[in-house]
């Protein structure tokens, strides 16, 4: 039996700005696309510990919608723009990202909007139903 990707979308987080789905869903898994800490509602950007809060809750819904939550996500990429971010960044990862922490990659990068100070992605495994 083939799997069949199926496209994730919620109107809890910002749509996408490029041809992609915010997530795919194959199987048991969910993978999402980078999730910048845009503001929905008005798409402006804060400093890091704002865009940290926000690229997080935008994955959460976006894993809530198919199914899933922060608890089961087992590998996060994160990109940062400047390396002097890291620590105000890992301070609120901590707080919002539940025990067991998942594995993790982050790497510094030019990001595409000069206001963008991180994206973060997420691959999550979907809670097994009775």
């Amino acid at each position: 039996m083939a799997l069949v990707k199926q496209p994730i979308h919620t109107d809890a987080a910002p749509t996408p700005t490029g041809p992609f789905n915010q997530a795919i869903r194959i199987g048991n898994l969910v993978f999402t696309s980078g999730q910048a800490g845009r503001n929905r509602e008005t798409g402006e950007m804060g400093d890091i510990r704002d865009q940290a809060r926000r690229c997080i809750g935008n994955i959460e819904a976006i894993l809530a919608e198919a199914g899933a939550s922060l608890a089961d996500v087992v590998k996060v990429t994160v990109y940062l723009r400047d390396a002097e971010d890291a620590a105000a960044f890992d301070d609120e990862y901590r707080k919002l990202m539940p025990e067991p922490l998942p594995a993790r990659s982050s790497a510094y990068v030019g990001l595409k909007n000069p206001d963008m100070l991180v994206e973060m992605e997420a691959v999550a495994v979907l809670p097994e139903q009775p």
